[in-house]
């Protein structure tokens, strides 16, 4: 299997981009907040996911990533709902790799940063705003 790659926040901390700084990865923007669960989820699943976008790391899950919240809390809500001794183990490595690829195992807690949101320069707002009145109207 092959090695796991490693997340830029831990790259730039070790200073591998000032060697090479044409490799540094740039995140992907995505629309939005991860929101509510679809109306195609069945209603006992919504609890379940609800608690584990509560549970995920501040500001990392976004809406594309929606489906694989939605197979994470159907298979934590069928895990909880089966009995111990008809529980199938392949069940428990999907979940494991559904919280995995979220940042929600504390292995991968570590790896996993949102994007930071560039503060609002309310100097830069204010200068345009008096541009746009200094215009001429035609």
């Amino acid at each position: 299997m092959a090695r796991p790659r490693k997340p830029t926040a831990e790259l730039e901390l070790k200073g591998a981009f000032k060697k090479d700084p044409q490799r540094k990865r740039v995140d992907p923007k995505t629309s939005g907040p991860v929101g509510n669960p679809p109306p195609s989820l069945d209603m006992d699943i919504h609890a379940t996911w609800y608690e584990l976008a509560e549970q995920a790391p501040i500001d990392v899950l976004r809406s594309a990533d929606r489906a694989l919240l939605g197979i994470a809390a159907t298979l934590l809500y069928k895990i909880r709902k089966t009995p111990l001794d008809k529980l199938e183990p392949a069940m428990i490595g999907q979940l494991l790799k559904c919280l995995s690829a979220m940042g929600m195992t504390p292995a991968d807690r570590s790896k996993v940063h949102a994007p930071k949101e560039k503060a609002e320069n309310k100097f830069a707002k204010f200068a345009s705003k008096a541009a746009e009145a200094r215009k001429p109207v035609h």
